[in-house]
Formats: C-alpha cells, structure tokens, sequence
C-alpha cells in the first residue's frame, strides 16, 4: 500500500470517528432532553398538586438547575473536543489529498452561518438548555420569596 492510500485511509477512519462522537453526542443530548423534560413536568406536577411541599419543590429546582448546567457543560465539551481533536487532524490529514472536503464545508458553513442562513442543532439545544436553566432558577427564587413572605407573616 502506497502513502496515498494510507492517509486516505486514516482520513477515511478518523471521519468516521468523528461522525460516531457526533452521533453519541446527540444521543447524550437526547438523554438530558428526556430528564429536564421529566423534571419540568414534575415541577409543574409538584407546583399544582403539592404546592405546600416546598422541600420537594427546592429538590426539583436545584436538580433541575444541576442538569443543565451539565447539559449546557457537556454540549461545550463534545463541541471542543470535536473542533480539536478531530477537525484538526482530519485538516492535516487533508494537506495530503488532492481534495479537501471537511475544509470545504467549514468555509460553505462559516459563510451561511455568518449571513444568518443556517442555525445548527448544537444552537438550538445550547439555548433550550439555558431556557430551561433559567426556568428552574426562577422558580427558585420565587419558591425562596413566597417562604419569606409566608414565614415573615406568620410570625
């Protein structure tokens, strides 16, 4: 086997790697989907049912708030990862080929994306997550108020 066909080779393997690291990071997304997702509804269930369970409610919030904050971590993570460990070496590894099809694609995808044609997934799952963080926060904090405010008046 001759030099070209192995780099093409390992350009061949290391796009595919890429493309299953992409692939368990949305299964991964998936999976903090379905849990902020649960413990949205349980909050709601909590707030309408059982109101006056306020350690219940505080349990709700804070592991709400601790899930996407690792949602929002873990997007940040994959998302470098990807970027230096796989874009990088498929670059360098592209020099060596009379095409370069990964490089091709960032230019196409900078270029719409800095003319606001294309929103990517990663996007729209960052500002979900911080929407739902927010969502937990704020019920927090009104939880927090509503105990001042009843304790204050029940002394």
């Amino acid at each position: 086997m001759d030099e070209k066909h192995l780099i093409l080779e390992q350009y061949r393997i290391y796009n595919e790697m890429k493309e299953s690291f992409i692939n368990r990071s949305f299964l991964v997304n998936r999976f903090f989907i379905l849990i902020t997702a649960v413990l949205f509804f349980g909050l709601i269930f909590t707030k309408m049912l059982l109101f006056n369970q306020f350690y219940l409610l505080l349990g709700v919030e804070i592991f709400g708030l601790a899930c996407c904050m690792m949602w929002i971590s873990n997007q940040d993570a994959y998302s470098t990862i990807i970027k230096i460990k796989y874009n990088a070496v498929i670059e360098r590894l592209e020099e060596d080929l009379p095409k370069a099809p990964n490089k091709d694609e960032y230019k196409e995808l900078t270029g719409k994306r800095s003319q606001k044609r294309v929103i990517l997934v990663k996007d729209i799952q960052k500002w979900f997550a911080i929407l739902l963080m927010l969502i937990f926060f704020a019920n927090l904090l009104i939880d927090f108020v509503n105990l001042i405010i009843v304790s204050f008046f029940n002394v």
